[in-house]
């Protein structure tokens, strides 16, 4: 069993802890810097798999699959790569070459989004693909493990199995049309769904009644996200600038109070709010995606806790 299905079976005992880290490289063909934040904070020593995102808000960036094969190669931990892949960018062609080729370097676990319009980001020029959502990127991924394309082409040789996950928004006006939205997603066969940061336990909690609610013989894992909220600003951000996501008043206005009064008070509340919520997650969940804008070593000094 390799380092792929040990994460997997880890991943589906609810008994065992399980931590993923995001990596969102800039557009940089060099990570070194990746790997030098990385190595200063040992965080691999307490994470399980990493998470490389495709292109987010619509920015350029690294390419998500190369950027996962040049870290892998670099940091030469053993540890599993998840790539996302986002359908705004590539049709279903493009998208089956990609997981063709990964699928030699064991880059076999695929995050699938949707992906965020193009309008948002740095690259206005651009026209989106869109040739379906990421449940037609599930659906590749189902035939490829059949051995067969979604245009019906059949492979000689098999490809090493690939699992799918995808990723839910963690809240929504309307609570019903998130439950019917999650029902969906984990009916499609994926191996977990990824949330957006959560920032109240009692969130979570719903999110895994809903789950646990589910007529399914295999339900996936819920992998609910912790993003650190270090400062005002990034409070602020989450409030208003990212969809699917909320963070509690309650928040902001400490957060806000605090930095008025000096950094190092802004500095103090927010470790205080963030290790907190931590420590409420994992008692609920031993399962968690963590996002930390590449900054490590609060991450680090919260699992260096349980």
């Amino acid at each position: 069993m390799n380092n792929v299905e040990n994460f997997i079976k880890k991943l589906e005992n609810k008994n065992e802890y399980t931590f993923t880290l995001e990596i969102s490289p800039q557009a940089k063909y060099d990570l070194g810097y990746v790997e030098e934040k990385i190595n200063n904070s040992n965080i691999s020593d307490y994470i399980d798999s990493f998470v490389v995102t495709d292109s987010p808000f619509a920015n350029l960036k690294i390419s998500s699959i190369l950027a996962a094969l040049q870290l892998k190669q670099r940091l030469n931990n053993n540890k599993p790569f998840i790539t996302t892949q986002t359908m705004r960018d590539k049709n279903s062609i493009a998208l089956q070459n990609d997981l063709i080729g990964a699928n030699y370097f064991d880059l076999r676990m695929i995050l699938a989004v949707t992906g965020d319009a193009v309008a948002n980001g740095n690259q206005k020029q651009a026209k989106a693909v869109f040739e379906g959502n990421s449940n037609l990127l599930i659906n590749i991924i189902k035939n490829l493990n059949k051995g067969k394309s979604l245009g019906e082409f059949v492979f000689k040789e098999p490809l090493k199995h690939i699992y799918p996950f995808c990723v839910i928004n963690s809240y929504a006006k309307n609570n019903d049309s998130l439950k019917v939205r999650l029902a969906k997603k984990a009916n499609s066969g994926v191996k977990a769904i990824f949330t957006q940061p959560i920032y109240e336990i009692e969130r979570l909690e719903l999110l895994l009644k809903w789950i646990d609610e589910l007529p399914l013989k295999e339900k996936p894992m819920l992998i609910p996200g912790f993003f650190p909220v270090l400062t005002y600003k990034t409070a602020y951000f989450i409030y208003y600038k990212l969809p699917g996501a909320y963070i509690p008043e309650d928040w902001l206005n400490k957060l806000k109070e605090a930095s008025d009064k000096s950094p190092e008070e802004e500095k103090k509340v927010a470790y205080e709010l963030s290790a907190n919520l931590f420590n409420s997650m994992i008692k609920k969940h031993k399962k968690m995606h963590i996002m930390s804008m590449n900054n490590y070593d609060f991450v680090v000094s919260l699992l260096k806790s349980i």
